[in-house]
Protein backbone atom coordinates (compact mmCIF):
# COMPACT_ATOMS: atom_id res chain seq x y z
CA UNK A 1 0.00 0.00 0.00
CA UNK A 2 1.74 3.12 -1.01
CA UNK A 3 0.96 6.44 0.36
CA UNK A 4 -1.74 7.33 -2.06
CA UNK A 5 -3.51 4.43 -0.82
CA UNK A 6 -2.94 4.58 2.58
CA UNK A 7 -4.34 8.27 2.37
CA UNK A 8 -7.60 6.67 0.59
CA UNK A 9 -8.03 4.38 2.73
CA UNK A 10 -8.24 6.60 5.89
CA UNK A 11 -10.33 9.35 4.23
CA UNK A 12 -12.77 6.31 2.95
CA UNK A 13 -13.08 4.33 6.37
CA UNK A 14 -13.48 8.14 8.04
CA UNK A 15 -16.09 9.00 5.71
CA UNK A 16 -17.94 6.05 4.22
CA UNK A 17 -17.68 2.95 6.63
CA UNK A 18 -20.54 1.20 5.85
CA UNK A 19 -19.51 0.99 1.94
CA UNK A 20 -15.82 0.59 3.19
CA UNK A 21 -15.91 -2.62 5.03
CA UNK A 22 -17.48 -5.22 2.82
CA UNK A 23 -14.59 -3.86 0.53
CA UNK A 24 -11.97 -4.53 3.44
CA UNK A 25 -13.24 -7.78 4.53
CA UNK A 26 -12.69 -9.40 0.71
CA UNK A 27 -9.17 -8.07 0.29
CA UNK A 28 -6.76 -10.73 -0.11
CA UNK A 29 -3.74 -9.41 2.58
CA UNK A 30 -1.75 -10.59 5.14
CA UNK A 31 -1.12 -10.05 8.71
CA UNK A 32 2.47 -8.75 8.25
CA UNK A 33 1.05 -6.76 5.49
CA UNK A 34 -1.16 -4.79 7.27
CA UNK A 35 0.92 -4.09 10.18
CA UNK A 36 3.95 -2.83 7.93
CA UNK A 37 1.26 -1.00 5.56
CA UNK A 38 -0.66 0.31 7.94
CA UNK A 39 -0.90 0.23 11.45
CA UNK A 40 3.17 0.72 11.72
CA UNK A 41 2.39 3.84 10.14
CA UNK A 42 -0.64 5.49 11.66
CA UNK A 43 -0.05 4.39 14.84
CA UNK A 44 2.99 6.57 15.11
CA UNK A 45 1.23 9.78 13.92
CA UNK A 46 0.14 9.87 18.00
CA UNK A 47 3.40 9.34 19.75
CA UNK A 48 5.44 11.60 16.75
CA UNK A 49 3.01 14.59 17.93
CA UNK A 50 3.54 14.15 21.13
CA UNK A 51 7.24 14.46 20.72
CA UNK A 52 7.75 17.11 18.53
CA UNK A 53 5.07 19.05 20.03
CA UNK A 54 6.07 18.70 23.69
CA UNK A 55 9.84 19.29 22.50
CA UNK A 56 8.80 22.83 21.05
CA UNK A 57 6.54 24.21 23.12
CA UNK A 58 6.80 22.09 26.15
CA UNK A 59 4.09 21.03 28.55
CA UNK A 60 2.24 25.07 29.91
CA UNK A 61 0.90 25.25 32.97
CA UNK A 62 -1.90 28.07 33.86
CA UNK A 63 -0.44 30.62 36.12
CA UNK A 64 2.99 29.04 36.48
CA UNK A 65 4.71 28.65 33.23
CA UNK A 66 5.94 26.06 30.69
CA UNK A 67 7.94 22.96 31.74
CA UNK A 68 10.51 21.67 29.70
CA UNK A 69 11.67 18.08 29.52
CA UNK A 70 15.12 16.79 27.99
CA UNK A 71 14.33 15.38 24.76
CA UNK A 72 15.81 11.71 26.20
CA UNK A 73 13.03 11.42 27.91
CA UNK A 74 10.46 12.55 25.59
CA UNK A 75 11.92 10.13 23.13
CA UNK A 76 11.78 7.36 25.45
CA UNK A 77 7.98 7.95 26.30
CA UNK A 78 7.23 8.30 22.64
CA UNK A 79 9.11 4.15 22.05
CA UNK A 80 7.07 3.61 24.54
CA UNK A 81 3.84 4.92 23.66
CA UNK A 82 4.45 3.61 20.31
CA UNK A 83 5.11 0.03 21.22
CA UNK A 84 2.55 -0.30 23.40
CA UNK A 85 0.05 0.83 20.95
CA UNK A 86 1.61 -1.89 18.44
CA UNK A 87 1.18 -4.30 21.27
CA UNK A 88 -2.47 -3.72 22.14
CA UNK A 89 -3.60 -3.86 18.45
CA UNK A 90 -2.01 -7.21 18.23
CA UNK A 91 -3.65 -8.13 21.84
CA UNK A 92 -7.23 -6.91 21.12
CA UNK A 93 -6.73 -9.01 17.57
CA UNK A 94 -5.90 -12.29 19.84
CA UNK A 95 -9.27 -10.92 22.02
CA UNK A 96 -11.73 -10.37 19.23
CA UNK A 97 -10.59 -13.73 17.69
CA UNK A 98 -10.95 -16.02 20.52
CA UNK A 99 -14.76 -14.32 21.12
CA UNK A 100 -15.97 -14.97 17.75
CA UNK A 101 -17.57 -18.17 18.59
CA UNK A 102 -19.02 -16.83 21.81
CA UNK A 103 -21.28 -14.41 19.34
CA UNK A 104 -21.70 -16.72 15.95
CA UNK A 105 -19.18 -14.92 14.14
CA UNK A 106 -16.16 -16.82 12.50
CA UNK A 107 -12.85 -17.61 14.09
CA UNK A 108 -10.06 -15.67 12.00
CA UNK A 109 -7.10 -13.33 13.17
CA UNK A 110 -6.38 -11.84 9.83
CA UNK A 111 -10.34 -10.42 9.67
CA UNK A 112 -9.75 -9.55 13.34
CA UNK A 113 -6.69 -7.50 12.90
CA UNK A 114 -8.39 -5.82 10.18
CA UNK A 115 -11.10 -4.79 12.49
CA UNK A 116 -9.45 -3.49 15.40
CA UNK A 117 -6.25 -2.03 13.07
CA UNK A 118 -9.21 -0.26 10.35
CA UNK A 119 -11.27 0.78 13.09
CA UNK A 120 -8.71 2.65 15.37
CA UNK A 121 -7.82 5.49 12.51
CA UNK A 122 -10.03 7.57 14.22
CA UNK A 123 -7.85 7.65 17.07
CA UNK A 124 -4.60 7.72 15.48
CA UNK A 125 -5.58 10.76 13.12
CA UNK A 126 -6.61 12.75 15.73
CA UNK A 127 -3.17 12.35 17.49
CA UNK A 128 -1.70 14.82 15.24
CA UNK A 129 -3.35 17.48 17.43
CA UNK A 130 -0.75 16.61 19.85
CA UNK A 131 1.40 18.65 17.79
CA UNK A 132 -0.28 21.96 19.51
CA UNK A 133 -0.41 21.52 23.28
CA UNK A 134 -1.83 24.50 23.79
CA UNK A 135 -5.24 22.42 22.62
CA UNK A 136 -5.59 20.65 25.20
CA UNK A 137 -9.24 20.21 26.26
CA UNK A 138 -10.08 20.33 22.43
CA UNK A 139 -7.67 17.29 21.76
CA UNK A 140 -9.22 15.76 25.23
CA UNK A 141 -12.88 16.48 23.43
CA UNK A 142 -11.97 15.34 20.16
CA UNK A 143 -9.76 12.41 21.39
CA UNK A 144 -13.37 11.44 23.18
CA UNK A 145 -15.60 11.72 19.51
CA UNK A 146 -12.48 9.29 17.92
CA UNK A 147 -12.74 6.82 20.49
CA UNK A 148 -16.90 6.71 20.65
CA UNK A 149 -16.61 6.59 16.48
CA UNK A 150 -14.19 3.68 16.58
CA UNK A 151 -16.08 1.37 18.59
CA UNK A 152 -19.07 2.94 16.32
CA UNK A 153 -16.55 1.49 13.67
CA UNK A 154 -16.14 -1.80 15.47
CA UNK A 155 -19.83 -2.58 15.05
CA UNK A 156 -20.27 -1.79 11.89
CA UNK A 157 -17.07 -4.03 10.91
CA UNK A 158 -17.77 -7.29 12.36
CA UNK A 159 -20.88 -8.25 10.79
CA UNK A 160 -18.58 -8.08 7.33
CA UNK A 161 -15.04 -8.86 8.45
CA UNK A 162 -16.08 -12.03 11.18
CA UNK A 163 -19.69 -13.00 9.71
CA UNK A 164 -20.97 -11.61 12.80
CA UNK A 165 -24.80 -12.33 13.04
CA UNK A 166 -25.73 -8.15 12.65
CA UNK A 167 -28.41 -8.70 16.15
CA UNK A 168 -25.08 -10.33 18.07
CA UNK A 169 -22.62 -7.53 17.01
CA UNK A 170 -23.87 -5.11 19.64
CA UNK A 171 -22.71 -7.95 22.45
CA UNK A 172 -19.98 -8.18 20.63
CA UNK A 173 -18.60 -5.09 20.42
CA UNK A 174 -19.30 -3.95 23.60
CA UNK A 175 -17.24 -7.34 24.50
CA UNK A 176 -14.12 -6.16 22.90
CA UNK A 177 -14.89 -2.07 24.38
CA UNK A 178 -14.81 -3.15 27.70
CA UNK A 179 -11.60 -5.28 27.42
CA UNK A 180 -9.94 -2.34 25.07
CA UNK A 181 -10.81 0.37 27.65
CA UNK A 182 -9.76 -1.33 30.85
CA UNK A 183 -6.07 -2.29 28.79
CA UNK A 184 -5.94 1.10 27.79
CA UNK A 185 -6.06 2.55 31.35
CA UNK A 186 -3.28 0.18 32.54
CA UNK A 187 -1.06 0.21 29.92
CA UNK A 188 -1.24 4.48 29.96
CA UNK A 189 -0.73 4.17 33.55
CA UNK A 190 2.43 1.95 32.85
CA UNK A 191 3.74 4.12 30.03
CA UNK A 192 4.41 7.35 32.24
CA UNK A 193 5.27 5.34 34.94
CA UNK A 194 8.22 3.65 32.97
CA UNK A 195 8.58 6.56 30.97
CA UNK A 196 9.40 8.80 34.06
CA UNK A 197 12.07 6.19 35.14
CA UNK A 198 13.86 6.36 31.44
CA UNK A 199 14.25 10.13 32.09
CA UNK A 200 16.20 9.89 35.53
CA UNK A 201 17.98 7.05 34.83
CA UNK A 202 19.48 8.35 31.14
CA UNK A 203 18.66 5.19 29.42
CA UNK A 204 16.08 3.29 27.77
CA UNK A 205 13.96 1.62 30.50
CA UNK A 206 15.25 -2.41 30.79
CA UNK A 207 18.72 -1.95 28.99
CA UNK A 208 20.43 -3.24 32.02
CA UNK A 209 19.86 -5.64 35.28
CA UNK A 210 20.73 -2.80 37.56
CA UNK A 211 16.84 -0.60 37.30
CA UNK A 212 14.27 -2.20 39.24
CA UNK A 213 11.48 -1.95 41.69
CA UNK A 214 10.71 -3.24 45.26
CA UNK A 215 7.64 -6.18 44.00
CA UNK A 216 5.51 -4.45 46.65
CA UNK A 217 5.83 -0.96 45.40
CA UNK A 218 3.10 0.53 42.93
CA UNK A 219 6.20 0.52 40.35
CA UNK A 220 6.81 -2.86 41.55
CA UNK A 221 3.10 -3.83 40.83
CA UNK A 222 2.85 -2.31 37.61
CA UNK A 223 5.92 -4.03 35.87
CA UNK A 224 4.80 -7.32 37.71
CA UNK A 225 1.84 -6.82 35.60
CA UNK A 226 3.75 -5.52 31.97
CA UNK A 227 5.01 -9.29 32.72
CA UNK A 228 2.26 -11.24 33.95
CA UNK A 229 0.47 -9.84 30.41
CA UNK A 230 3.10 -10.53 28.13
CA UNK A 231 3.17 -14.22 29.18
CA UNK A 232 -0.80 -13.89 29.02
CA UNK A 233 -0.47 -12.88 24.97
CA UNK A 234 2.07 -15.60 24.83
CA UNK A 235 -0.12 -18.38 26.19
CA UNK A 236 -3.19 -17.21 23.81
CA UNK A 237 -0.94 -17.12 20.66
CA UNK A 238 0.02 -20.80 21.40
CA UNK A 239 -3.73 -21.84 22.32
CA UNK A 240 -4.62 -20.49 19.27
CA UNK A 241 -1.97 -22.37 17.36
CA UNK A 242 -2.57 -25.34 18.88
CA UNK A 243 -6.45 -25.78 18.66
CA UNK A 244 -6.86 -26.77 21.53
CA UNK A 245 -10.42 -25.79 22.27
CA UNK A 246 -9.51 -26.25 25.90
CA UNK A 247 -6.34 -24.31 26.03
CA UNK A 248 -7.98 -21.81 24.34
CA UNK A 249 -10.60 -20.92 26.75
CA UNK A 250 -8.57 -21.44 29.89
CA UNK A 251 -6.29 -18.61 27.91
CA UNK A 252 -8.79 -16.55 27.56
CA UNK A 253 -9.50 -16.64 31.11
CA UNK A 254 -5.72 -15.95 32.16
CA UNK A 255 -5.76 -12.97 29.83
CA UNK A 256 -8.96 -11.16 31.38
CA UNK A 257 -7.72 -12.09 35.14
CA UNK A 258 -4.44 -10.25 33.51
CA UNK A 259 -6.23 -7.09 32.50
CA UNK A 260 -8.10 -6.77 35.41
CA UNK A 261 -4.92 -6.99 37.37
CA UNK A 262 -5.47 -9.77 39.10
CA UNK A 263 -4.72 -13.47 39.41
CA UNK A 264 -6.89 -16.04 38.72
CA UNK A 265 -5.48 -18.18 41.48
CA UNK A 266 -6.39 -15.97 44.15
CA UNK A 267 -9.77 -17.70 45.54
CA UNK A 268 -12.34 -15.48 47.21
CA UNK A 269 -13.89 -16.14 50.74
CA UNK A 270 -16.06 -18.67 50.90
CA UNK A 271 -19.38 -17.03 52.40
CA UNK A 272 -19.19 -18.74 56.05
CA UNK A 273 -15.46 -16.70 55.99
CA UNK A 274 -16.75 -13.67 54.89
CA UNK A 275 -20.08 -13.65 56.59
CA UNK A 276 -17.71 -14.18 60.16
CA UNK A 277 -17.25 -10.42 59.76
CA UNK A 278 -20.74 -9.61 60.24
CA UNK A 279 -21.21 -10.18 63.88
CA UNK A 280 -25.23 -10.23 64.80
CA UNK A 281 -24.37 -7.30 66.92
CA UNK A 282 -22.51 -4.25 66.01
CA UNK A 283 -22.29 -1.35 67.65
CA UNK A 284 -25.51 -2.07 69.63
CA UNK A 285 -27.48 -2.42 66.42
CA UNK A 286 -28.87 -6.06 65.70
CA UNK A 287 -28.70 -8.36 62.38
CA UNK A 288 -30.94 -9.34 60.14
CA UNK A 289 -31.65 -10.25 56.71
CA UNK A 290 -27.67 -11.53 56.11
CA UNK A 291 -27.04 -13.38 53.34
CA UNK A 292 -23.53 -14.21 51.90
CA UNK A 293 -22.26 -15.93 48.39
CA UNK A 294 -19.62 -16.52 46.33
CA UNK A 295 -19.66 -16.46 42.18
CA UNK A 296 -17.00 -17.30 39.19
CA UNK A 297 -16.67 -15.90 36.09
CA UNK A 298 -14.00 -16.08 33.56
CA UNK A 299 -11.97 -18.09 36.19
CA UNK A 300 -12.25 -15.09 38.82
CA UNK A 301 -14.03 -15.28 41.62
CA UNK A 302 -15.63 -12.60 44.12
CA UNK A 303 -17.72 -13.32 46.99
CA UNK A 304 -20.32 -10.68 49.14
CA UNK A 305 -21.92 -10.67 52.75
CA UNK A 306 -24.33 -8.09 53.36
CA UNK A 307 -27.12 -7.72 55.94
CA UNK A 308 -29.33 -5.08 57.70
CA UNK A 309 -28.47 -3.47 60.97
CA UNK A 310 -31.05 -1.46 63.20
CA UNK A 311 -31.49 0.10 66.68
CA UNK A 312 -35.01 0.63 66.10
CA UNK A 313 -34.14 4.77 64.80
CA UNK A 314 -31.74 3.86 62.29
CA UNK A 315 -31.74 1.19 59.40
CA UNK A 316 -28.50 0.13 57.68
CA UNK A 317 -27.22 -2.07 55.30
CA UNK A 318 -23.54 -3.42 55.42
CA UNK A 319 -21.93 -4.84 52.45
CA UNK A 320 -18.44 -6.73 52.22
CA UNK A 321 -16.97 -7.62 49.06
CA UNK A 322 -14.05 -9.81 48.40
CA UNK A 323 -12.79 -9.22 45.02
CA UNK A 324 -10.42 -12.16 44.46
CA UNK A 325 -8.21 -12.71 41.75
CA UNK A 326 -9.52 -9.56 40.30
CA UNK A 327 -8.59 -7.34 43.60
CA UNK A 328 -5.44 -5.87 41.19
CA UNK A 329 -7.81 -3.53 39.36
CA UNK A 330 -8.09 -2.01 43.08
CA UNK A 331 -4.89 -1.58 43.65
CA UNK A 332 -3.75 -0.19 40.20
CA UNK A 333 -7.08 2.26 40.87
CA UNK A 334 -4.98 3.58 44.18
CA UNK A 335 -1.87 3.87 42.44
CA UNK A 336 -3.48 6.40 40.18
CA UNK A 337 -4.77 8.60 43.13
CA UNK A 338 -8.11 8.10 41.94
CA UNK A 339 -10.13 11.31 43.50
CA UNK A 340 -13.16 13.69 42.69
CA UNK A 341 -15.50 15.86 44.66
CA UNK A 342 -19.35 17.31 43.76
CA UNK A 343 -21.14 19.28 45.79
CA UNK A 344 -24.79 20.58 45.57
CA UNK A 345 -27.79 22.43 47.73
CA UNK A 346 -28.73 18.84 48.63
CA UNK A 347 -25.33 17.54 49.44
CA UNK A 348 -22.42 15.82 48.12
CA UNK A 349 -19.68 13.50 46.87
CA UNK A 350 -16.49 12.89 46.68
CA UNK A 351 -13.75 10.46 46.68
CA UNK A 352 -10.14 10.22 47.91
CA UNK A 353 -7.53 8.61 49.66
CA UNK A 354 -7.33 7.61 53.27
CA UNK A 355 -3.91 6.19 54.65
CA UNK A 356 -3.55 4.45 51.49
CA UNK A 357 -7.24 3.22 51.08
CA UNK A 358 -9.61 4.58 48.40
CA UNK A 359 -12.54 6.00 50.17
CA UNK A 360 -16.02 7.00 49.10
CA UNK A 361 -18.48 9.12 50.59
CA UNK A 362 -22.15 10.33 49.84
CA UNK A 363 -24.27 12.20 51.68
CA UNK A 364 -28.29 13.52 51.26
CA UNK A 365 -29.29 16.47 53.70
CA UNK A 366 -32.74 16.34 52.45
CA UNK A 367 -33.25 12.79 54.12
CA UNK A 368 -30.30 12.11 55.76
CA UNK A 369 -29.21 9.49 54.18
CA UNK A 370 -25.96 8.92 53.14
CA UNK A 371 -23.01 5.74 51.33
CA UNK A 372 -19.79 5.22 53.01
CA UNK A 373 -16.95 2.61 51.42
CA UNK A 374 -13.73 2.01 52.00
CA UNK A 375 -11.12 -0.34 49.89
CA UNK A 376 -8.99 -2.58 52.18
CA UNK A 377 -6.03 -4.54 51.62
CA UNK A 378 -6.39 -3.36 47.69
CA UNK A 379 -8.99 -6.57 47.97
CA UNK A 380 -11.83 -6.33 49.94
CA UNK A 381 -14.83 -3.67 49.81
CA UNK A 382 -16.50 -2.66 52.97
CA UNK A 383 -19.96 -0.12 52.09
CA UNK A 384 -22.10 1.14 54.70
CA UNK A 385 -25.36 3.13 53.53
CA UNK A 386 -28.93 3.78 54.68
CA UNK A 387 -30.55 6.80 57.16
CA UNK A 388 -28.32 8.06 59.74
CA UNK A 389 -27.12 11.20 61.61
CA UNK A 390 -24.32 11.60 59.88
CA UNK A 391 -21.72 10.54 57.33
CA UNK A 392 -20.10 10.17 60.18
CA UNK A 393 -22.01 7.77 61.68
CA UNK A 394 -21.48 5.56 58.36
CA UNK A 395 -18.20 5.76 58.90
CA UNK A 396 -17.73 4.71 61.98
CA UNK A 397 -19.80 1.62 61.66
CA UNK A 398 -17.85 0.56 58.62
CA UNK A 399 -14.19 1.21 61.01
CA UNK A 400 -15.82 -0.74 63.48
CA UNK A 401 -15.88 -3.94 61.96
CA UNK A 402 -12.65 -6.13 61.61
CA UNK A 403 -10.68 -4.38 58.58
CA UNK A 404 -7.26 -5.34 60.13
CA UNK A 405 -8.43 -8.67 59.49
CA UNK A 406 -9.68 -8.44 56.25
CA UNK A 407 -6.56 -6.41 55.60
CA UNK A 408 -3.97 -9.47 56.91
CA UNK A 409 -5.92 -11.91 54.76
CA UNK A 410 -5.54 -9.60 51.38
CA UNK A 411 -1.59 -9.57 52.58
CA UNK A 412 -1.69 -13.19 52.96
CA UNK A 413 -3.10 -13.89 49.54
CA UNK A 414 -0.39 -12.03 48.05
CA UNK A 415 2.35 -13.24 49.63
Amino acid sequence: MNMQSLITRVRSILLKPKETWPEIATEQDSLSGIYRNYVLILAAIPALGTLIGTALFGIQIPMMGTIRIGFGALLTQALLSYGVSLLMIYVMMLITESLAPTFGAVKDRLQSLKTIAYAATPVWVVGILHLLPGLGVLVSLLGLVALFYTFYLIKLGLPHTMQCPEEKSLGYTITVVVISIVLGIILSFLVGAISGVGSLSGKLPGSGDDVHFEKDSPMGKLESWSKQMEEASEQMEAAQQSGDSKAQQEAMQNMVGTLMGGDAQVEAMSPDELGDFLPQNLMGMQRSNFSAERNQMMGLQIAQAQADYSDGSQQLRVEITDMGGAKGILSLAGFAAVGSERKTERGYEKTYSDAGRIVSEKWHDVDGRGEYSVVVGDRFVIKVEGQADSIDTLRTLANSLDSGGLESLADASSG
